[in-house]
């Protein structure tokens, strides 16, 4: 599948975890249905009606008390994701931009999100997306993963990026 044709991207609808499921296994599913259930928007990207992408936008308070003391109550972009077939054609960067215009149109005015250190495509993409590193160094987090059906908090370092809209 390598077709972007008819892609959509838009809030999650009845359907786009399961959706999600499918196309990213069971652990995307459960940290996506536990993500629709927080403040924020999970963004979808489908083609036809296979879910293709997702990113989830949390305007909740971050977790990280440095998130909190350098930038206050931010919103944070996570778990972005494309289908392998589908990297490097634009999904992930009209994810990132249907992020950004969902938080201008909710008049909040800039987005943070944690990379992994070990993910420079990541960093690039952002970096030429207009985000640029925080001057606080690497940020020490918890990463939550979903393990036969149970949430697992795992320490973590991330590089944090932000971008004013």
């Amino acid at each position: 599948m390598g077709d972007l044709q008819g892609l959509r991207i838009a809030p999650r609808v009845p359907g786009d975890i399961d959706r999600l499921g499918r196309t990213f296994g069971p652990s995307a599913r459960a940290y996506y249905l536990d993500r629709s259930r927080r403040q924020g928007v999970l963004l979808v990207a489908r083609v036809g009606e296979r879910a293709v992408g997702a990113a989830f936008v949390s305007t909740e308070p971050a977790p990280e008390s440095a998130i909190i003391r350098h930038l206050g109550r931010v919103p944070m972009l996570h778990r972005l994701m494309v289908d392998a077939s589908l990297r490097r054609k634009g999904v992930g960067t009209k994810l990132i931009a249907a992020a950004e215009a969902e938080l201008r149109r909710r008049r909040l005015w800039r987005v943070a999100v944690g990379v992994d250190v070990d993910n420079a495509s990541a960093a690039r993409l952002y970096r030429r997306l207009g985000y640029r590193e925080w001057a606080h160094g690497l940020l020490e987090t918890i990463r939550e993963d979903v393990k036969d059906g149970k949430t697992i908090a795992v320490p973590d370092v991330c590089h944090v990026f932000v971008k004013y809209l």
